[in-house]
């Protein structure tokens, strides 16, 4: 009896403050829970306004759903977000460690879908706004080089999966970034001009990769999935392959290559480096290739060795003087 006057008492007190407990019960048990609110409210905004709206829903199902999904967006607190960072930090998610951009990944929705549910009126305060950014250093300095690109080729022309190795082959002959390249279709392939379209990349804009008589075959190696317009792809359903990662570790384990120490977009920086290194292409000459944003991109792959250097000191003198004159001081 003591409890429910007490209870009473207080529900006294909270209308005489003009607090309505019945309306807050009401509000709090409407509250979405953080998974109804992204799937059924932020999805369909972002899908309106953000190209890469798929990317959001993987790292959310993969990341952030199974440990905070369940929680009503009122009640998610820092330290749980955080807790989720550190999770993905040391390996308790999936039993992986995962890099502190994928971390960051992962907040940066949470950040952006707090901001939307603020102006929605959804919440009063946006608790992943707390949580900074963690410190990336994902530069990987581990490329193929010339013989490892070649010994790839080969396996990856020798898998039976013609789209998965047709696709790794393709990466490491262009230079383009994954998703570039498994978005293409064949309406993009221009065999008169030898040239692939590629309409949308990282930067948002469209551009043209001129191929090779090897790319070129590559891309006639590869059987159509029935009327699927995707060039990489195995069934009719009008869809490319997925990331082809267990093809890429068998290639790798073939040509005796550790896979821990690189990634699919080492195959483009590979490239970079090759063409940078072989010192027949100019800086600008590789971010054309690569559709680099600005040329300090590219300008981290331009490693002078002594020998580089040796030869550009001669240039000097070749550039200036008679052949004759340069011949006698050599």
């Amino acid at each position: 009896m003591g409890t429910a006057r007490q209870i009473a008492r207080r529900h006294k007190e909270a209308i005489a403050l003009g607090n309505d407990p019945k309306a807050e019960r009401d509000n709090y048990r409407a509250m979405p829970t953080l998974s109804e609110f992204f799937h059924q409210t932020y999805v369909p905004f972002i899908k309106r306004h953000k190209k890469s709206w798929d990317k959001d829903v993987q790292r959310f199902t993969q990341y952030i759903e199974p440990r905070l999904g369940k929680i009503r967006y009122c009640d998610l607190r820092a330290r749980e977000i955080q807790q989720v960072l550190f999770d993905m930090l040391e390996g308790r998610i999936h039993g992986q460690q995962y890099a502190p951009s994928t971390c960051n990944r992962a907040l940066a929705i949470l950040k952006t879908m707090g901001r939307y549910a603020l102006r929605q009126d959804v919440l009063e305060k946006n608790e992943a706004d707390k949580i900074p950014l963690l410190k990336e250093n994902n530069q990987r300095t581990r490329f193929f080089d010339a013989d490892e690109i070649r010994r790839i080729l080969d396996a990856a022309a020798r898998y039976p999966n013609k789209a998965a190795g047709g696709l790794i082959a393709m990466l490491l002959l262009t230079g383009t970034r994954k998703s570039e390249m498994l978005n293409v279709m064949h309406k993009h392939i221009d065999r008169d001009n030898r040239s692939l379209f590629i309409p949308y990349t990282k930067n948002g804009r469209s551009r043209t990769v001129y191929l090779s008589d090897v790319a070129l075959s590559i891309i006639d190696s590869i059987p159509r999935a029935g009327s699927n317009p995707y060039l990489f792809a195995v069934k009719d359903n009008g869809k490319p392959i997925s990331e082809p990662r267990w093809a890429y570790e068998k290639i790798l384990a073939e040509c005796g290559i550790d896979k821990s120490e690189v990634c699919f977009h080492t195959t483009r920086h590979s490239v970079a480096s090759l063409l940078v290194s072989s010192g027949q292409y100019s800086l600008y000459d590789v971010k054309a290739q690569l559709a680099h944003a600005s040329i300090q991109s590219t300008e981290r792959y331009a490693k002078l060795t002594p020998e580089r250097m040796r030869q550009t000191g001669q240039g000097v003198t070749d550039l200036l003087l008679p052949p004759v004159a340069a011949s006698k001081e050599q």
